[in-house]
């Protein structure tokens, strides 16, 4: 059948024809079952598709094994997002921030003698640091180990406000005699170890504890003159003077004028052993044979304590300790400690002057 040779003026005639009365458009059925409608705007037939119509085409062209009710294009399921990164990237990244890790300030302490006390411990250690204090009784965390009898043990724990400490007690303490003189009373100090315990859960300290710890730090820091006192730069040059007194006698320096001269140079020459000198003066009137001596650095100036404190010199026992910034020592054409070393080095050139001029000769 010719489907373009019948007019539209003719479909009414044609016993084939239908008219759709709600659409006013003329169709007719085909040999092949498939209906089909006339556009008028086009002036052609075309199939009119319905399911009956669909299931006989997918039927037609059917392909074995092939799903017909699954969508051609599948609905792209929607995946996580996953980063990668370049070597360089990788290296970058920020590394996961460790737990902190705590800051050990305790030494261990062997061969302590058996009648030793907590008293006599923190005398000797505190040359070397502030020892920590407890925050509920305010006494020093130095602990001594004891057996099931309550007799010493032989060694202790002595734990210090700060971390410094440990390197400067282990230099001048390790292998000395706790009590000098006293060979059997030799100890050995090391930096404490700790065994690192398991995971336990942390507690939020209350209000009025978290108060009484910034209390008592804030006290352990105010000891720290010779470190971190708030006077700064005079408190660092104090805690480089040592003060040795019983050195020598007034009746001494009267009957033996160069004296002075002389104890100087051998204060001097016994004390660089330890360190660089800056000063060595001698305070001939005040009581007590006092000397001081000042070092380029702190160090020195605490293991001079340790080495003089004690000490017997001429006959005499002296002491030895940190200048407390307070005392005031008088010596000739001076007033104190603090005379400063624009003088020292005057009196000095004075000397080498006279020296090179042939002294008494």
């Amino acid at each position: 059948m010719d489907l373009k040779t019948p007019k539209k003026p003719d479909f009414a005639s044609d016993p084939r024809m239908t008219l759709n009365e709600q659409t006013g458009k003329w169709s007719f059925t085909g040999d092949d079952g498939v209906a089909y409608e006339y556009d008028d705007n086009l002036s052609a037939w075309f199939p009119m598709f319905n399911e009956d119509l669909i299931a006989k085409q997918q039927s037609a062209y059917a392909v074995e094994g092939v799903d017909e009710e699954e969508p051609v294009v599948k609905t792209q399921e929607k995946k996580k997002r996953v980063y990668t990164y370049t070597e360089e990237e990788e290296a970058n990244k920020k590394p996961k921030r460790e737990p902190s890790k705590m800051v050990n300030t305790s030494v261990y302490v062997t061969g302590v003698p058996p009648d030793v006390t907590v008293d006599e411990l923190k005398r000797l250690f505190s040359k070397c640091g502030v020892i920590m204090e407890d925050l509920e009784t305010g006494e020093p965390k130095i602990k001594l180990y004891r057996d099931e009898n309550g007799m010493s043990k032989g060694d202790a724990l002595v734990t210090y406000f700060k971390e410094e400490s440990i390197a400067l007690a282990i230099d001048l303490l390790d292998d000395s005699e706790l009590r000098p003189g006293e060979k059997s009373t030799k100890i050995n100090v090391q930096t404490a170890v700790f065994k690192e315990k398991g995971p336990t859960e942390k507690k939020k300290p209350h209000q009025p504890q978290k108060n009484k710890i910034k209390k008592k730090l804030h006290q352990l820091n105010r000891k720290l003159d010779w470190v971190d006192d708030e006077e700064g730069k005079k408190s660092e040059k104090f805690s480089k003077i040592v003060i040795l007194k019983n050195m020598y006698t007034q009746q001494e320096l009267d009957d033996d004028p160069t004296l002075l001269l002389e104890l100087k140079q051998d204060v001097r020459e016994e004390c660089e052993k330890l360190g660089e000198v800056t000063n060595v003066i001698l305070y001939d009137k005040s009581p007590g044979g006092v000397i001081s001596v000042r070092f380029m650095e702190q160090k020195p100036a605490n293991a001079c304590i340790l080495l003089m404190n004690n000490r017997f010199f001429a006959g005499k026992q002296i002491s030895a300790e940190l200048y407390d910034g307070r005392t005031k020592y008088l010596k000739s054409g001076s007033t104190d400690v603090q005379d400063d070393d624009e003088a020292e080095k005057a009196r000095l050139e004075r000397y080498a002057k006279w020296l090179e001029e042939g002294g008494d000769d």
